[in-house]
Parts: structure tokens; C-alpha cells; sequence
């Protein structure tokens, strides 16, 4: 994670044996009623790792496959499984990906552009990316996953017609992983607070079987060129969950209430967060739901407080 970010790093569709592909973005703290914004593709079906796999709501080839959610306040019911072949248009080296009518993401080295027509919500969105990159996870020739820090000026309309001009820090990610080598994560959750105009935390956990912890990880990055990661004394906790049924039949609690805290180098308090869910999950995060929290607490021994981006997945029901 502490490396630096290498520019030649490849940006690719499936190819080889990287038969999997993850393009992303997520922005919190936006007002109401949207309150969160992302857009989760993945290409490809990861049909060996449980937390993100459903493959009874398959509509084509596995490696056909292109799944998306454009996901919001307003736009919840927004999950799909595309073919790449008859619905989409991706260009091979990633200049221009389009989902059928839904999403068209362009992109150079300076500057992605989004334009986004989701049921209930229409998004414009100019998008410049950092230098500050964060390396999520790295098993070399399994899986990697990426996340840049990036700068956005928006625009968001609402089906009634409510107009939102917004700016601020959000993420652009990509991964690339193996669909023939299982990978036993169950519970995810990754979550993102903009804790000023320049300040970015990012919260992560895996649980494999057992609930044996995989990553339980705390970044922190800024304009300013910090990017630091922080895991002595990660704590997690939800209080009250909220009951969702995802529509291939999986019973999964979601977050009501929830805290998480990490301490910093020196061991003093980094950050402490407690936070209530809005209950604006929508599903499509793999094979979970993406929504928002308020929160308030401490970073740096400062209070804070705002709307928290969320994705979760609990998958240990269906085994």
C-alpha cells in the first residue's frame, strides 16, 4: 500500500487469465435525497469467491457477463446483468466503457467523464484523478485491486426534478482477479468518509470462514499528498441490523447502527466513528448492497460528522 503508484499499471478488459474486471466509483455526503452516488461494474462473474457471487440471477454466459449498479437515494432499484456482446460497448484499451443506455464512463490519463441516466436519477459527472492511490489488495496473479483518489464537479437531477450541484473527493477503482481459483471471503465491507474538502478515509473488512479476518484496514489520503494506512487497534461493531433479502433469496442483515475506530502509529486515537443508516441500501455491490450512514465522532481528536458511503456484504447464510 505504501508503494508508489506505478503509471504503467494496465488498465484492461478480461483478458488471459484475468477473467474478472471491477470498475468503480463512489461518492458520500451528498444532499438530500440522494445522499450517496457509485457506480459498481464488474465484467466477468466471480463465481469462486462467495461474497461476490450470484449466479442464479445469471441472464447470460458467465464471462459474458457484465453486472451493474448505478446506485443513489434516489435510484436504488438499479441492478443489472448486462451482455457484453449484444448491450455493451468497450473499448480495449478503456478509453470509453458504455452499458446499454444507463452508463457511459470516458476516460483519459487527466479526466474521467460520467454520464449517467439510472431510473430516478440522472448524473453528470467531471472527474480528475490524483496521484494518491491506494492498493487494496495485491495476491500476486490472483487478485489485485486499486482505489485513486479523485476530484469531481457534478451535477444530479432527481426524477421530480430536484437539481443538485455538487464538488468534492471521490474514487475511482479498478481490480482484476481469476474466476478458477476459489477465494473464501464471506463478509465485506468498505466504507468511505469525506471528512473535509480534502481529506479522504477509507474503511475495509474481510472475513473468511469462521469470521477469521483477511483485512481490517483503515486508509487515510489527501490533496496534500498523505496517504497513509492504519491498523493497530481496528475495532468494528454493529449494533442494530436492519433485515434485506437479496433477490437470488439470501436473508442478509444490514447495518442499522453501526462504530468502527483505529488507532494511529503512536497508538493514540486516529479516528472513532458511530453512525445510523439511512436504510437507502441498494443491492448490486457484488453480490450485496451499497447505501449511506450518518456518522458523527473524532479524527485527529476533532469532531465530525457528515453522510458515509457504505457497501456490505454478508454472505455466511448461504453455505
Amino acid at each position: 500500500n505504501k508503494r508508489p503508484f506505478d503509471p504503467t499499471t494496465p488498465l484492461h478488459l478480461p483478458q488471459g487469465k484475468w477473467k474478472v474486471i471491477h470498475f468503480g466509483m463512489m461518492i458520500p455526503d451528498l444532499p438530500d435525497p440522494i445522499r450517496f452516488f457509485d457506480i459498481i461494474a464488474i465484467l466477468g462473474t466471480a463465481s469462486r469467491v462467495p461474497a461476490f457471487a450470484a449466479p442464479s440471477l445469471l441472464t447470460t454466459d458467465p464471462d459474458d457477463a457484465a453486472w451493474l449498479l448505478v446506485g443513489s437515494g434516489t435510484s436504488r432499484d438499479n441492478f443489472h446483468c448486462y451482455s457484453t456482446a449484444q448491450d455493451c460497448d468497450f473499448a480495449d484499451d478503456v478509453s470509453r466503457l458504455q452499458w446499454g443506455d444507463r452508463l457511459t464512463i470516458t476516460r483519459t490519463d487527466e479526466q474521467i467523464t460520467v454520464h449517467a441516466k439510472p431510473k430516478g436519477l440522472r448524473a453528470e459527472l467531471t472527474v480528475r484523478p490524483t496521484g494518491e492511490v491506494s492498493h487494496f489488495a495485491h495476491l500476486p496473479g490472483l487478485y489485485d485491486h486499486w482505489s485513486i483518489l479523485c476530484e469531481y464537479t457534478g451535477t444530479f437531477m432527481t426524477a421530480d426534478g430536484t437539481v443538485v450541484e455538487s464538488s468534492g473527493l471521490t474514487t475511482w477503482e479498478y481490480a482484476r482477479g481469476r474466476n478458477d481459483v476459489p477465494l473464501p471471503i464471506y463478509v465485506f465491507t468498505y466504507q468511505i468518509l469525506n471528512i473535509s474538502s480534502r481529506v479522504q478515509v477509507l474503511m475495509v473488512e474481510l472475513l473468511g470462514p469462521g469470521d477469521i479476518a483477511i483485512q481490517r484496514t483503515v486508509y487515510v489520503r489527501d490533496l496534500d499528498g498523505e496517504n497513509r494506512v492504519y491498523t493497530k487497534g481496528f475495532t468494528h461493531s454493529v449494533s442494530q441490523y436492519l433485515p434485506h433479502t437479496t433477490p437470488d433469496g439470501v436473508e442478509m442483515a444490514l447495518p442499522g447502527e453501526l462504530s468502527w475506530s483505529v488507532l494511529d502509529d503512536h497508538e493514540h486515537e486516529l479516528i472513532t466513528i458511530r453512525g445510523k443508516a439511512n436504510d437507502d441500501y441498494a443491492y448490486g455491490m457484488a453480490g450485496g448492497f451499497a447505501g449511506s450512514y450518518e456518522y458523527t465522532g473524532r479524527y485527529k481528536r476533532r469532531p465530525i460528522e457528515g453522510t458515509a458511503y457504505i457497501e456490505w456484504i454478508d454472505r455466511r447464510r448461504q453455505r
